[in-house]
């Protein structure tokens, strides 16, 4: 097995994987027909558990790339967040060149990552690797959720609403938020000792597909005013939200009582490189 590349978002990789190590600590990373896919979830891939999938185009992020192994030019492999974090830490300028290659010691696999710069003498550090086989994944898939009732673009407000996040999670274990089709988003908590709710409006709705051309106006009416839910993990939903610092949209869909995906549109790279979050719903 052979991947061998220079890195060319070290920055965008690194904010990416920091993002996604506050939820996680460990990820697999698969290498497959132009893709690099990072994926990370509990031991359990059933819908009671968040995941997280990051789809990132290769030659966005590496170039002079050279891969081989014997499940078809795809590799994939385990390894912790934090570990690939410190490495990438070593780049300062973007006038430093990061080569990563994956290696053994013995028999031992890991993930060489050398950084060379004009002001200080290479580093190199090497992360501990689990090499997994194509057939062992064969039944990993992104998760198959309904239609959003409602999508709606977060940008200006990312700020306010991680604020919000932060200070409701200290009052309860849960959140709950609440979106329409006009364009109004509510997070809001409650508990034996408080009841509190904040609400955006004016937020960009995101045609999907199930979008009706309906002549009715009341219809149309009603349906811009029917509220859609989810009720969620307060800490996890924080942990989310950290990405939004590496984020330049992000795009909250709403399957009412099952599903909050949060579709994160990266810094620095077009729209076919993104973070999915899939956080199931809660019943309380």
């Amino acid at each position: 097995m052979r991947f061998t590349a220079n890195m060319q978002q070290p920055d965008t990789l690194r904010a990416v994987l920091y993002g996604m190590s506050f939820l996680r600590k460990h990820c697999l990373i698969r290498i497959t027909d132009g893709r690099f896919t990072l994926v990370s979830f509990k031991e359990s891939l059933g819908q009671s558990a968040t995941q997280i999938w990051t789809h990132l185009e290769l030659a966005d992020i590496f170039s002079e790339i050279q891969i081989g192994s014997l499940d078809n030019d795809h590799i994939n492999m385990e390894l912790n967040l934090d570990h690939f974090v410190r490495a990438l830490k070593s780049c300062t300028s973007s006038s430093d060149t990061v080569k990563v290659k994956l290696a053994k010691r013995g028999r031992i696999p890991y993930l060489a990552v050398s950084v060379d710069s004009p002001s200080y003498t290479s580093i190199k550090q090497e992360i501990p690797i689990k090499v997994i086989r194509e057939s062992v994944l064969e039944g990993i898939a992104e998760p198959t959720i309904p239609n959003p009732d409602v999508s709606l673009e977060i940008y200006r407000q990312v700020r306010s609403v991680l604020r919000i996040c932060d200070r409701y999670r200290n009052l309860a274990k849960h959140i709950t938020l609440t979106a329409n089709r006009a364009g109004e988003l509510r997070i809001a908590i409650q508990n034996d000792d408080v009841t509190v709710e904040a609400t955006w409006t004016n937020l960009t709705l995101m045609l999907s597909c199930d979008s009706q051309d309906d002549d009715d106006d009341s219809q149309q009416q009603v349906d811009k005013e029917t509220l859609y839910s989810v009720v969620v993990n307060a800490d996890e939903l924080f942990d989310t939200l950290r990405i939004s610092y590496a984020s330049r949209r992000i795009i909250f869909c709403i399957s009412d009582r099952f599903t909050l995906m949060l579709h994160v549109l990266l810094a620095g790279l077009d729209d076919h490189s993104y973070v999915s979050y899939y956080i199931p719903s809660l019943t309380l």
